[in-house]
């Protein structure tokens, strides 16, 4: 069966969409209505908050009203934290400085913004959404944030490098801080957010208590050097020194303490240690031998050798003795020094303070400025010989002095010879030396003070050998008268001879370490000097060593005389034996010494010290 076809009735279909125009046209004009009544309100939208403050339905006068009240009793609590490394930095909603109109009219712009729109935010309102609106935050930046800056960047804007010190026994080492400036332009955004955050919290918390949102501090870092681990070995590992003395001013000086510590170690523990983190590492301490105060308790304290001699002789020879004396007394000489007699004294001439007195030059008896200062050194010699301390430089007198024990003395001339011995001690020493009287007799006496701490001490000996008596030789001199003969009381008589010295080294129970030998010193032999006239004839043909009586004659062929008459013995002369000793002043004679003696073998005559030039040293004239 076929179907039917219906009859299409006319402009049926335009009519429905006439209608739904029209109804689109109605709720559009109603909608733009509601935008343009949104618009015309003067209050804020529902379920609308600023700041954390409710102001739904509120003018923007009574909004204002309700924030300044809000900031005013709640801005304290509503906080946030901003955090770097170990430290924080807070700020209050109070700090910010925000403007309350501002935030009023930021709450009644919610939804305000577009007129199209604003219609239905505000029926989207009306059905429950809420909205906290953007706070206004200002242009201007608060001045406590830029407090907040100042101080983040005086705290930890330089770099920190690290810090190290000695503490007793340990290093003590901090470890550097990167230096840190504020990214402004990220500070703001940082800031905005954590209140943002804190609001949010504080509202949903029924606006009640403290809030404090945390967020990092956005900063730019600059990370610290890391140290120069063999640098810092270089600085303060150090060596143990003793405390020394200063030869000018005698101050003691501190000590230094040994200090050692393992470069590795140190490193490994700064690279496990945070930024900031203190640590420390043992260091090894070495103790000095001497402290500062030990030294001080030590300096000069023992006799290190002592010698003493008796002063004889003229007024002037004296003299010259003490002031040479006073010149080298107190004198310091520090470790590893040179003792230098000439240097100490200076030259011994008359601008000087020096006096003339006898000396030997050439042979001969002779008067010269500073005669006598030969005992000074040797006296200082002759202490040093029971010491164990090193001679360096000495030379024996042309004549035994008699003054010394034989081969204990010490010859000087300024610019020709010197007397040095050095400090081959650990510590300073000194000298003194000055005269003192002993009963009636007046001795010069030298001590050497030091630091003898391993109690050693020494014994010098010599003994004499090779002697040789003065032989006798005969001079004119036309003062003498004739017939007669005087021996030479000026050019004494000196028995030659050769001394061979020791000096033996003894530990503190007396156990014999070393025997030095300290040389052999060879004494010159000086004739007796007798004195005639030489009108009396050749001493060689003379009577029984008689020279003849003036008017008598020598019989050339049998050495007789003839007697005119009677006369006057003329062979009665001085004894030329009899002379004075130089030790006592007395006419005693020079007795023979054993071989292996210690005493002094005294000159022939006289206390006169013999000074010619020595083996070895220039031949000058020699002060005595």
């Amino acid at each position: 069966m076929q179907g039917q076809r219906l009859e299409k009735k006319p402009n049926g279909g335009k009519k429905i969409w006439i209608i739904v125009g029209a109804a689109a046209g109605v709720v559009l004009a109603s909608y733009l209505g509601l935008c343009a009544w949104v618009g015309s309100m003067n209050t804020i939208f529902p379920n609308v908050s600023v700041l954390g403050v409710d102001v739904s339905g509120m003018t923007q006068n009574q909004a204002q009203t309700a924030v300044e009240e809000a900031l005013e009793q709640n801005g304290e609590n509503i906080q946030i934290s901003l955090a770097y490394q170990d430290r924080s930095y807070p700020l209050s909603l109070a700090d910010m400085n925000l403007s309350s109109e501002d935030n009023a009219h930021a709450a009644w712009q919610e939804g305000r913004g577009n007129f199209f729109l604003q219609g239905g935010s505000y029926l989207a309102h009306l059905a429950g959404m809420s909205r906290q609106a953007e706070p206004a935050w200002g242009e201007d930046e608060p001045q406590a944030l830029a407090q907040l800056v100042r101080q983040v960047e005086e705290e930890v804007g330089d770099v920190t490098q690290a810090s190290y010190a000695i503490e007793g026994d340990r290093l003590t080492m901090t470890k550097g801080r990167s230096g840190a400036s504020v990214a402004k332009d990220q500070l703001l955004t940082t800031v905005h957010e954590g209140f943002e955050e804190a609001l949010a919290q504080w509202e949903s918390q029924g606006a009640e208590g403290l809030i404090a949102s945390r967020k990092e501090l956005p900063v730019e870092e600059t990370p610290p050097q890391e140290p120069d681990f063999d640098a810092i070995h270089r600085e303060l590992a150090v060596e143990a020194k003793s405390a020394t003395m200063d030869p000018e001013t005698f101050a003691v000086s501190d000590h230094v303490v040994g200090v050692e510590f393992d470069v590795q170690e140190l490193k490994s523990a700064y690279d496990q240690a945070a930024e900031g983190e203190t640590f420390s590492i043992p260091v090894t301490l070495t103790q000095p031998k001497d402290t500062k105060e030990s030294l001080e308790g030590k300096l000069f304290r023992d006799v290190l050798g002592e010698g003493s001699t008796v002063l004889t002789g003229t007024a002037n020879r004296k003299f010259n003795v003490k002031l040479a004396a006073e010149a080298c007394n107190g004198a310091i000489i520090m470790p590893g020094e040179i003792f230098s007699f000439n240097g100490q004294t200076g030259s011994r001439s008359a601008s000087m303070g020096y006096k003339s007195a006898t000396v030997y030059s050439g042979g001969k008896t002779v008067e010269e400025v500073g005669g006598g200062v030969c005992q000074t050194s040797s006296t200082i010699y002759y202490a040093l010989l029971h010491s164990a301390l090193e001679v360096v430089e000495r030379y024996n007198h042309g004549y035994n002095t008699g003054y010394v024990p034989v081969g204990m003395d010490a010859t000087v001339y300024y610019g020709v010879t010197d007397f040095r011995f050095k400090n081959n001690t650990d510590y300073p020493i000194k000298i003194t030396i000055a005269p003192e009287w002993q009963g009636n007799k007046e001795v010069l006496i030298c001590r050497i003070y030091g630091t003898n701490e391993d109690g050693v001490y020494a014994i010098p000996e010599s003994y004499a050998y090779d002697k040789q008596v003065p032989t006798t030789v005969y001079q004119p001199d036309e003062t003498i008268p004739r017939g007669t003969t005087k021996v030479d009381t000026v050019q004494n008589p000196y028995t030659g001879l050769k001394a061979q010295a020791y000096r033996s080294i003894y530990d503190k129970d007396g156990n014999l370490i070393e025997k030095q030998d300290m040389g052999v010193s060879v004494y010159k032999m000086r004739p007796k000097t007798i004195l005639y006239n030489p009108a009396d004839g050749d001493p060689a043909t003379w009577v029984n060593g008689v020279p003849p009586q003036p008017g008598t004659t020598t019989d050339p062929g049998t050495g007789t005389t003839t007697d005119p008459g009677t006369t006057t013995d003329p062979g009665t002369v001085t004894d030329p034996g009899t002379t004075t000793d130089p030790g006592t002043g007395t006419g005693t004679g020079t007795p023979d010494q054993p071989d292996g003696s210690t005493d002094p073998v005294l000159p022939s005559n006289s206390g006169e010290e013999s000074e010619d030039p020595v083996a070895g040293v220039p031949s000058q004239d020699i002060q005595g």
